[in-house]
C-alpha cells in the first residue's frame, strides 16, 4: 500500500476522532456528565463552544476531502470569526456575551461553569480554521497551511504537557484560564490531520528529493520557537511563583511579628508573677489594663493557679465572669496546649476554639515558674476574625488559613483550575501552632509582573522559522529551475549537435558567438578558431560581393557595415533559403542552402542572428546520380522489353529451325536413294547448315532460360555444366567478336539444385562484368571453372584486368555502386547476383587472395 493511500486514511481517521472527541463534549453538556465535559476535576473543562468549533472544522475536512470545498471554506470561516471575537475579549477586557451564547441552556450542578474559550484555544483555533481555507494546491496554500498546523500542533501540545509538568502555557497570553486537556489532544489531531493531507497531495505529483525540506525546517522552526517561548514563559511564571513564594515567607514573619510584641509583654507579666510582684488583683488588673490598651482586639487576660483554675479576669465585662473558676483543662484542645506549655516551659497559642464571650478565637499560655515550681500561668484570649484580618491583609493575594484542614480565614477563592497552577502553600508552626498557610496572586498582580519579552520572542521565531523556510524554498526553486535551464541547454545543444546541419549564432556585428558540432566538423574548424571572427571569412567572397551588389542595386544605398549587410537580407526577403557556398579550412567548396534569423533582447532590440546552413553538396551529387540512373532504368527497362521481345521471337524461332532439321534429314534420305549419297560436296554442304540449326537452336535455348520468368519454375536438380553451356553460348560470339578468349574448365557431372535461370543471370552478369574490365586491356583472358568441393560446387569466374582495389572492395556489394564510366552501368548486378545466391542458401564473394578479378559462386550439392 502506497504511503499516499496510508496517509489519507489516516488523515481521515485523526478527524474522524476529533468529530467523536467533540460530539461527546456536547453531549456531555447536555447531560451534565462532569467526566466527558472536565475528565478530571482538576482540569479544565472543554466550553461548549470549542466543541462546536471542532465539530465544525472535522465535518469541513471531510467535506473538502469529498469536493465541497466552498461549503468546507464557509465552515472554516464561522469558526475563524467566532474564535476571533472571543480572543479580542482577552486584550480589551470587554465581554461580547458570546461566551455562554451555547452555554446557558446547558447550565446546571455538577459542571464547572465557564463558556469563554481560553487564549490558546482561540489562536489554535483561528490558525486550524485558516489552515482549512486553504486547501488549494498551490505552493502558497502549501505554506499557509502547514504554518498553521504547525503553531496548532506546538500550542496543543505545550497544552497537553503543561497538565503533566505542573505549568499554565496559559500564562504567555496574559490571561489565566487554561486550555482543556482533551482541547490539546484534537488540536494534535487536527495538525497532524491538515499536514498528513498535506503531504499526500504533493506526494501524488512526484515532488523532487528534498522538496519537503523547507515544510520540515518550518515545522521545527515553529516548534522549537514555542518551546523557546514556553521555557522563557515558565522562567516568568517560575519568577512570580518566587515572589509568591517570598511574599508567603513575609507573611510568616508578619505573623511573628503580630505574635512577638503580645508574648514578650505576656512573659515579663509571668516573670513578674514568678517575682512575686503583684500584692494584689488591683495591682495585677492596672498592669492587665496597659496590657489590653497596648494591643488591640484582646477578649481577655486570665490567670491561671497551679491546679490550672482561673482566678483572675480581666476585664470582667463581656462574659468575663464566666471564665472564673474555671478548670481550663475541661477544654481538650487548651489541655494539650497547657501540656505541651508545662513541657517546653514556653508560650504557646492553642488551637482555635469557641470563646466563652462568643465567637472563635486563639488563646496564648505562658507559664509561671518559681525556683522551679510550676506556680500557674497567665493567658491571652485573641478573638480570631479581627487577628486573622489583621495579619491577612496582604494586598494583591487571596489568603487561606487552614488548621487541621479547617479554615480560619480566607480572603478569596480562586478557582480550582487557576489555583493549581498559582496557589503556594506553606506552614507556620511557631508558638506549638500548625496553621496552613494558602497563598495565591491575584490575576492582576500577575499580569502587571508577566513579561512581553517571551510574546517578541515567539513572534521573531515564528517569523524567523516562516522567512527561513520560504528562502530555502526559493534556493531550491533557483535550483531547480537553474538545473531545468541547464537541462534545458543541454537538450538544445544535443539537438544542435546532433543534427547534420551547421548551426552558427553570431552578435549584432556578425562575428560568431557559438557553433555546433556539425560545422566544425564540416568545416574544419576548431571553436577556439571560428568564435569572434566575422563569418564571411568562411563564405565564398565572390558570392558575398555579388550578393552585396544585388541587395545593393536594388535598396539603390551603399551597405557599410556587416550589420547593415545583415539586415537588408531580413529588408528584401533574402533570408530564407539561399544557396551559399562555404568553403573549409582546407579549401573544400560546400554546397550549402542558408537560413537567417534576428535574435532580440526583452527591449525588441536585435541581439545577434542565427544562420542555418544545410549542405547539400551530397545532395546535388545523388540528384545528378539519380538522373543518370534514371536514364540507365529506361534503358534498362527498353532492354527487359527486348529481353521478352526476344524470348518470343527465340519461341518462334525454334519451330522453324525444327522444321529446317527435319528437312535436311529427309534431303539425305533421298539423297542416299537417288545414289547421291556419297556427294562430298553436297555432304559437306548439308553438314554446315545441320550444324548452323544446332548453333541457332543453342543461342535460343540459352536466351530462353536466361529469358525465364522467376516465378516460371521450382528448384529443379540439373547439372552445372548445362548452365554454364546455355549461358556461354548467348555471349560467346560477342566475345570472340572483341577477341577475347573465353575459356571454360567444368567439371563433369555437377549436380546441383536450384533454378537454372537465376544462376544463369548470375553468370551471365559476371561474364559482362569481365567483358568490360578487359575490353581495354592487351591481356584479354576471362576464364569460367567449375570444380566439386567437399559440401558444394564452385563456381568462378576470373578475368585478366586490373583486378578490384582494396578500398572498393567491400562497397562493390552495394546496390548503386559502379566502377564503370557513366552509362555503362546502374551498380546493381552485383547486389542482385549476392541476393539470388544467398536464395539458393549459397555464397557470393570476391576472392581477395587472387592476383586478378576473380568472382566465385559456391551453391550446396
Amino acid at each position: 500500500m502506497s504511503f499516499t493511500k496510508i496517509s489519507s486514511r489516516f488523515h481521515s481517521l485523526l478527524a474522524l476522532l476529533v468529530l467523536i472527541v467533540a460530539a461527546s463534549v456536547v453531549v456531555g453538556w447536555i447531560l451534565q456528565d462532569p467526566f466527558l465535559v472536565q475528565i478530571h476535576p482538576s482540569f479544565a473543562p472543554m466550553v461548549i463552544n470549542t466543541a462546536i468549533s471542532f465539530l465544525f472544522i472535522a465535518i469541513g475536512l471531510f467535506l473538502s476531502d469529498y469536493g465541497y470545498i466552498k461549503t468546507g471554506r464557509v465552515l472554516a470561516i464561522s469558526v475563524f470569526v467566532f474564535a476571533f471575537l472571543v480572543f479580542i475579549q482577552y486584550p480589551l477586557g470587554i465581554d461580547l456575551g458570546i461566551d455562554t451564547l451555547f452555554l446557558k441552556p446547558f447550565e446546571g450542578s455538577g459542571v464547572v461553569v465557564g463558556g469563554r474559550m481560553s487564549a490558546s484555544t482561540a489562536i489554535s483555533m483561528m490558525v486550524i480554521a485558516v489552515g482549512l481555507f486553504f486547501n488549494k494546491q498551490t505552493s502558497v496554500c502549501q505554506y499557509v497551511r502547514a504554518t498553521c498546523a504547525s503553531l496548532a500542533f506546538g500550542l496543543g501540545l505545550i497544552g497537553f504537557c503543561g497538565y503533566f509538568l505542573r505549568f499554565s502555557s496559559e500564562y504567555g497570553w496574559g490571561n489565566f484560564s487554561r486550555m482543556a486537556i482533551h482541547t490539546a489532544i484534537c488540536f494534535i489531531f487536527l495538525s497532524l490531520s491538515l499536514l498528513l493531507k498535506v503531504r499526500a497531495k504533493i506526494r501524488q505529483d512526484n515532488p523532487p528529493i528534498g522538496y519537503f525540506v523547507p515544510f520540515y525546517m518550518l515545522f521545527v522552526g515553529i516548534l522549537t520557537s514555542l518551546l523557546i517561548w514556553q521555557l522563557l514563559v515558565v522562567k516568568d511564571f517560575d519568577r512570580n511563583r518566587r515572589i509568591t513564594s517570598i511574599r508567603a515567607d513575609a507573611l510568616k514573619t508578619n505573623i511573628d511579628n503580630s505574635f512577638y510584641p503580645l508574648v514578650t509583654s505576656l512573659e515579663n507579666m509571668a516573670h513578674r508573677f514568678a517575682l512575686k510582684r503583684y500584692k494584689n488583683l488591683e495591682m495585677w488588673e492596672l498592669d492587665a489594663e496597659s496590657f489590653v490598651q497596648d494591643f488591640n482586639g484582646l477578649r481577655r487576660i486570665t490567670w491561671v493557679d497551679a491546679d490550672f483554675v482561673t482566678r483572675w479576669v480581666f476585664p470582667k465585662n463581656n462574659h468575663g465572669q464566666l471564665v472564673l473558676n474555671l478548670n481550663i483543662l475541661l477544654e481538650p484542645s487548651v489541655r494539650q496546649t497547657v501540656e505541651t506549655v508545662m513541657r517546653s516551659r514556653t508560650s504557646a497559642v492553642s488551637p482555635s476554639v469557641e470563646l466563652k464571650s462568643g465567637g472563635r478565637g486563639i488563646i496564648l499560655f505562658s507559664p509561671i515558674y518559681r525556683d522551679d515550681v510550676f506556680f500557674g500561668m497567665v493567658s491571652v484570649a485573641l478573638a480570631g476574625k479581627p487577628f486573622f484580618e489583621r495579619i491577612a491583609n496582604i494586598p494583591g493575594y487571596d489568603l487561606t488559613i487552614l488548621e487541621d484542614g479547617s479554615e480560619l480565614i480566607s480572603t478569596g477563592k480562586p478557582d480550582s483550575v487557576y489555583s493549581r497552577d498559582w496557589t503556594y502553600h506553606t506552614r507556620y508552626q511557631n508558638l506549638k501552632v500548625d496553621w496552613e498557610l494558602v497563598l495565591t496572586p491575584k490575576l492582576e498582580l500577575i499580569r502587571a509582573n508577566a513579561s512581553v519579552v517571551p510574546a517578541f520572542v515567539l513572534l521573531f521565531g515564528v517569523t524567523i522559522s516562516i522567512l527561513l523556510s520560504i528562502a530555502v524554498r526559493f534556493y531550491q526553486r533557483s535550483k531547480e529551475a537553474e538545473r531545468k535551464v541547464r537541462e534545458t541547454l543541454e537538450w538544445q545543444n544535443a539537438g544542435r549537435n546532433s543534427i547534420s546541419l551547421l548551426v552558427i549564432s553570431t552578435d549584432s556585428d556578425l562575428r560568431i558567438r557559438d557553433v555546433n558540432a556539425s560545422a566544425l566538423k564540416v568545416l574544419g574548424y576548431s571553436a577556439e578558431e571560428l568564435v569572434g571572427r566575422e563569418t564571411h571569412f568562411f563564405v565564398d567572397r565572390e558570392e558575398v560581393l555579388a550578393v552585396r551588389g544585388k541587395l545593393e542595386e536594388r535598396l539603390a544605398r551603399r551597405l557599410e557595415t556587416p550589420r547593415a549587410f545583415a539586415e537588408a537580407h531580413f529588408e528584401l526577403g533574402y533570408h530564407d533559403a539561399q544557396e551559399r557556398t562555404l568553403i573549409t579550412k582546407s579549401g573544400k567548396r560546400i554546397a550549402t542552402v542558408a537560413s537567417f534569423s534576428q535574435v532580440k533582447d526583452d527591449q525588441g532590440r536585435i541581439a545577434g542572428y542565427m544562420a542555418i546552413f544545410e549542405d547539400v553538396t551530397q545532395k546535388k551529387q545523388r540528384e545528378k546520380l539519380l538522373q543518370e540512373q534514371e536514364k540507365m532504368i529506361k534503358t534498362s527497362s527498353r532492354l527487359a522489353s527486348l529481353g521478352e521481345m526476344a524470348a518470343g521471337v527465340a519461341h518462334e524461332i525454334n519451330n522453324p529451325l525444327t522444321i529446317i532439321s527435319g528437312y535436311v534429314s529427309v534431303l539425305r534420305k533421298n539423297l542416299a536413294q537417288k545414289g547421291l549419297g556419297g556427294d562430298v560436296e553436297l555432304n559437306r554442304r548439308m553438314d554446315s547448315i545441320e550444324a548452323t540449326v544446332q548453333r541457332i537452336a543453342k543461342i535460343i535455348r540459352g536466351l530462353r532460360t536466361y529469358a525465364r520468368e522467376s516465378h516460371g519454375g521450382d528448384d529443379e536438380v540439373v547439372n552445372i555444366d548445362l548452365i554454364i553451356d546455355d549461358t556461354l553460348a548467348i555471349c560467346q560470339e560477342k566475345f570472340k567478336n572483341n577477341e577475347i578468349s573465353l575459356l571454360a574448365n567444368i567439371e563433369p557431372n555437377l549436380q546441383i539444385k536450384c533454378r537454372p535461370y537465376q544462376i544463369s543471370q548470375v553468370i551471365l552478369n559476371l561474364l559482362n562484368n569481365a567483358y568490360d574490365a578487359v575490353s581495354g586491356e592487351a591481356t584479354r583472358i576471362v576464364a569460367v571453372e567449375a570444380k566439386r568441393v567437399s559440401d558444394g560446387v564452385e563456381v568462378s569466374v576470373t578475368d585478366s584486368g586490373s583486378g578490384v582495389s582494396p578500398e572498393l572492395r567491400e562497397k562493390i556489394m552495394q546496390p548503386f555502386f559502379t566502377t564503370k564510366e557513366v552509362g555503362k552501368g546502374m551498380g546493381l548486378g552485383l547486389s542482385i547476383s549476392t541476393g539470388i545466391i544467398h536464395g539458393h542458401g549459397g555464397k557470393f564473394y570476391l576472392d581477395s587472395n587472387h592476383a586478378k578479378t576473380r568472382f566465385v559462386i559456391w551453391l550446396p550439392a
